[in-house]
């Protein structure tokens, strides 16, 4: 590995919030286990069901991870952007992934491999918590996802606008970074709906839409539409 490579994997694993407490003795024996990674454009990275051979940091692009339910029907469980990491839960688990994951737009992602990762967090107790409590984060995630996924198509809409708001500050500003297809995937939506229930909110004067800046106009009555209170006609 070049010392250029190195510096960048060191630097990498460094900013990534699975790693960041680590020490930089051990940041410097997990880079012996990593390798880089590139992916065009729609490719997938890993199947649903297959064994977990290791997990990925992206450091460019934006990853999509999916499930395809019974119906046939995808469901957007997340998106994967840089410095943060993929695959984890099955390598901890030692078992298959238990999702899809495609490259979004062109990617570059560094992989660590399994079995000497395993065997490094069994030295490093530290990482190991880490590791459970990332994982937790995402299982409470995962179940929120489930909850909004019983709800109308308006309900889910206005409960991803709310979130959004809330996890940058409660803005009143959001700024769409996918496409109206993955984001209506990630809702369990089809593209029409979406764009419909987002024309009834702005048609109530809830929110107002440019292109892909939603501003909230009315947080009030997207709570009550969020929570089942408020109902708008179609």
């Amino acid at each position: 590995m070049s010392l250029s490579s190195h510096t960048t994997i060191l630097q990498a694993l460094h900013e990534t919030p699975l790693f960041s407490a680590l020490a930089s003795e051990e940041l410097n024996t997990l880079t012996t286990h990593v390798s880089f990674k590139h992916y065009p454009s729609g490719a997938r990275i890993f199947e649903e069901g297959v064994q977990a051979d290791g997990f990925h940091i992206v450091l460019r692009g934006k990853v999509k991870i999916f499930h395809i339910n019974p119906e046939g029907k995808e469901i957007v469980l997340h998106i994967v952007k840089s410095k943060h990491t993929f695959g984890e839960a099955a390598v901890f688990q030692e078992g298959t992934y238990p999702a899809a994951a495609t490259a979004l737009q062109e990617v570059e992602t560094l992989f660590i491999a399994a079995k000497p990762f395993l065997a490094f967090i069994r030295q490093n107790p530290t990482l190991a918590l880490r590791l459970l409590a990332a994982l937790s984060l995402r299982l409470r995630m995962f179940t929120r996802k489930l909850e909004v996924h019983g709800n109308s198509a308006t309900q889910r809409l206005a409960s991803y606008l709310l979130h959004r708001a809330h996890i940058h500050g409660n803005v009143q500003e959001i700024h769409l970074e996918n496409s109206r297809e993955v984001l209506a995937n990630m809702l369990g939506l089809a593209r029409e709906t979406l764009s419909r229930n987002l024309r009834l909110l702005e048609n109530n004067g809830y929110v107002r839409i440019e292109k892909r800046l939603i501003t909230i106009l009315d947080p009030t009555a997207l709570q009550a539409i969020a929570s089942g209170d408020k109902q708008i006609v179609q």
